[in-house]
């Protein structure tokens, strides 16, 4: 087996895990169990359980920076961009990827160290280019009265935790979940556009 598909396999167990029992209730040698692979092998790819937790936080976050990045290169009305970074973290991310974006929000806290900082560089990158944005929109006059850095870790806290209530079961689907909370956010934060008389 090539080492990328090893490793992966590892970090998709391991992704698994940590969903299910989170972080601290995996342990390293159950990881091993899931892959079917002896515990040497194991500490061949990684040095230890944060490695794993560390592979799979780095990857999801730098690849939502890459598509927010990508929007915002690619999208020039500021709102309309807001639009699609807000659709594509909550459904590409918060829905698609809903195992890692929970192992994202929920179990960071356990990286120390030099892990620690990389992922807070990741969250304050993801920061910016949201607050860049909505100060793009303040700029145009349609932004309401809400001071920008509350709006921006508003945006998170709604985006962070929707994967909590939503039940893939239910009534709604990930499209109509994304299309509410967007009515959600950008119906209290723009302003209507003025009518012409």
């Amino acid at each position: 087996m090539a080492v990328k598909n090893t490793q992966e396999l590892l970090l998709s167990c391991a992704t698994e895990l940590f969903y299910k029992k989170g972080y601290s209730g995996s342990s390293i040698r159950e990881v091993g169990v899931k892959a079917k692979m002896s515990n040497s092998l194991l500490y061949h790819y990684f040095k230890n359980k944060e490695e794993m937790l560390f592979q799979v936080i780095s990857s999801t976050s730098q690849d939502l920076i890459d598509v927010l990045k990508d929007i915002d290169a690619r999208v020039t009305d500021p709102l309309e961009c807001l639009k699609e970074m807000l659709s594509e973290h909550i459904v590409g991310f918060g829905l698609k990827r809903r195992k890692e974006s929970k192992i994202v929000v929920e179990e960071h806290y356990w990286l120390t160290g030099k892990r620690k900082e990389a992922v807070a560089k990741y969250e304050r990158q993801i920061y910016d280019l949201y607050f860049k944005k909505l100060q793009q929109i303040a700029e145009t006059g349609r932004l309401n009265d809400i001071d920008i850095t509350v709006l921006t870790f508003s945006i998170f806290g709604i985006i962070n935790w929707f994967y909590k209530w939503y039940k893939e079961e239910g009534q709604l689907s990930p499209h109509d979940v994304a299309n509410n909370i967007l009515r959600l956010l950008l119906e209290g934060i723009i302003k209507p556009e003025p009518l012409n008389t």
